[in-house]
């Protein structure tokens, strides 16, 4: 008979099948988020669920409104798109607010 609370805590052991764990595993175990920004103003936060996501997508959406000179950076949780254009800076904002508030 196999008891799962063999450990000396006394909290249970769980074995998944056909599970390896280790470091070379790339897997996503809960979503990431960050804080959108444009130059210095903050626009949102953007939580990306699907395994494959990352702050790419905000730069493929960016270049799918139309912007074709999308400077981003990653610090930490913080997508910060830059851009020398004022008025650029602001339909940036707008689209990443619809952006933010449809995912």
């Amino acid at each position: 008979m196999f008891n799962v609370y063999n450990s000396s805590q006394g909290f249970p052991l769980f074995i998944l099948a056909g599970t390896q764990i280790s470091e070379e595993n790339n897997v996503k175990l809960n979503e990431d988020r960050y804080e959108l920004y444009v130059n210095n103003d903050y626009v949102g936060s953007h939580t990306m669920f699907l395994q494959k996501e990352d702050a790419n997508a905000v730069s493929d959406f960016l270049h799918a409104q139309g912007f074709r000179h999308v400077n981003l950076e990653v610090n930490g949780d913080h997508i910060i798109v830059h851009t020398d254009s004022q008025e650029e800076a602001q339909q940036m904002e707008r689209a990443l607010e619809v952006y933010v508030q449809n995912r």
